[in-house]
């Protein structure tokens, strides 16, 4: 029995066939489709009803971040209601269930939240304020360092799901940051200090020691709440594969940005559809931080059900297409 209703918590689509998102991983559209129910609507889009709820929601914004306040510079002069913190967006899903609970009772509302495949997909944002240039970058790391920065992510993460958890939620898909080292705007900004290489390895370091911590604290997170499936999938190891082997996937480019200005088009980011190249198939990098429809579309396949040819397994310990087929009974 696949879940009733499928969540997505997120900083920008991971599992969407749109440009400039993530990755297709999260977008709950994609995952709906791949599970046989009806296109999902965004949480602000709903018209208010159960009904609407129950056929899923979509609780993401662009950016979003897992520490409130960390774009705040970026923000100035946006309205800030487009933009949703993990907490905000966590929020946001406690507002859901208790309609859920007046028009149908606490029992079908805990049955809603059990049975619902909840997607999560945050850090990217957190990390590139991180590691701009700029009074983002001058305020964050002075204050938690660049590795310790990793600790305070993880552990909103994690108490993000327990919160989860303690509403009925039972079933979650954690994505990992990608290789932000080999972001055309990282590489940008670290040009000159790069050697002819396409990535810049301490921060590929960074990004990877966040998300071995998240992977093994999810672990113990699997352990200790009864009941739970919880799942992380490895998108840092996905496109790292890809960028190694670009055109055993059919890529050229694994450096530049297919839609931006200045060198590697990590100077200036995509701000109209024209700007961008001719072959976006044959990019992996769409824009400043976020990867094309092609890479995406590899990571999704990988993530959610892996072939026997690739042999890449990017979710563990069980695959998405799994996590979504566990019944009501096995999630409880």
């Amino acid at each position: 029995m696949v879940p009733t209703t499928v969540c997505s918590l997120i900083s920008s689509g991971l599992l969407s066939p749109t440009k400039g998102t993530d990755s297709k991983l999260s977008d709950p559209a994609v995952a709906a489709e791949r599970m046989g129910l009806p296109p999902v609507t965004p949480f602000f889009g709903l018209n208010g009803t159960a009904a609407a709820m129950m056929r899923g929601v979509n609780f993401g914004s662009t950016p979003a971040t897992i520490v409130s306040g960390v774009l705040d510079g970026w923000l100035r002069g946006y309205d800030r209601f487009l933009f949703q913190s993990l907490s905000q967006q966590v929020r946001q899903v406690f507002e859901i269930l208790q309609v859920l609970q007046l028009e149908l009772g606490a029992s079908a509302a805990r049955r809603a939240a059990s049975s619902a495949l909840f997607i999560l997909s945050f850090g990217k944002d957190d990390y590139a304020a991180l590691f701009s240039r700029g009074s983002e970058s001058n305020r964050l790391a002075p204050k938690y360092g660049r590795r310790g920065f990793a600790r305070l992510l993880v552990s909103r993460l994690i108490q993000a799901i327990r919160d989860l958890y303690d509403a009925d939620v039972r079933r979650v898909a954690v994505m990992g940051v990608a290789p932000l080292g080999c972001a055309p705007r990282i590489v940008w900004e670290g040009a000159y200090g790069l050697g002819g290489r396409d990535c810049v390895e301490e921060v590929n370091e960074i990004v990877a020691e966040y998300n071995a911590k998240l992977s093994a604290r999810l672990l113990r997170l699997n352990s200790e709440l009864a009941g739970a499936e919880i799942v992380f999938c490895d998108v840092y190891g996905g496109m790292m594969e890809i960028i190694a082997n670009p055109r055993i996937y059919g890529f050229k480019n694994v450096r530049d940005a297919c839609c931006g200005v200045g060198r590697f088009g990590g100077m200036i980011g995509c701000l109209a559809q024209e700007m961008a190249c001719t072959e976006p198939n044959s990019y992996v990098w769409w824009d400043l931080y976020s990867t094309t429809e092609s890479a995406n579309s590899l990571l999704a396949n990988w993530s959610w059900s892996p072939s026997s040819e690739s042999r890449q397994q990017l979710c563990k310990p069980i695959a998405l297409q799994e996590l979504a087929s566990i019944s009501d009974s096995e999630a409880l």
